[in-house]
């Protein structure tokens, strides 16, 4: 069994208050959710309106498989208009 764990520090400009930032967010996660089943959370400045990091994680035997899906939920994240990934961190164990 192999684990995916990948951390990733998020910027929103255009949030204006964590009401904001929270109705981004819960977005983002329940796409990424329903795309990749996948656990995605925030792990950190919670209270912070425009930062936010998330955790994210996977389980398979199939390490190129959990390679793939972390690649493209970088890119998905990356790609998103309301969000900017700071930085990431991928680890397979």
């Amino acid at each position: 069994m192999l684990v995916g764990i990948c951390e990733i520090s998020l910027y929103f400009p255009n949030s204006h208050s964590l009401k904001d930032k929270r109705s981004i967010l819960s977005g983002y996660k329940s796409s990424l959710r329903k795309k990749y089943n996948i656990s995605i959370a925030e792990i950190g400045q919670k209270n912070l309106w425009k930062e936010s990091i998330v955790g994210i994680s996977i389980i398979s035997d199939n390490r190129q498989y959990i390679d793939r899906v972390m690649e493209k939920i970088i890119s998905d994240t990356e790609i998103n208009p309301e969000i900017q990934m700071l930085v990431h961190k991928i680890s397979v164990n």
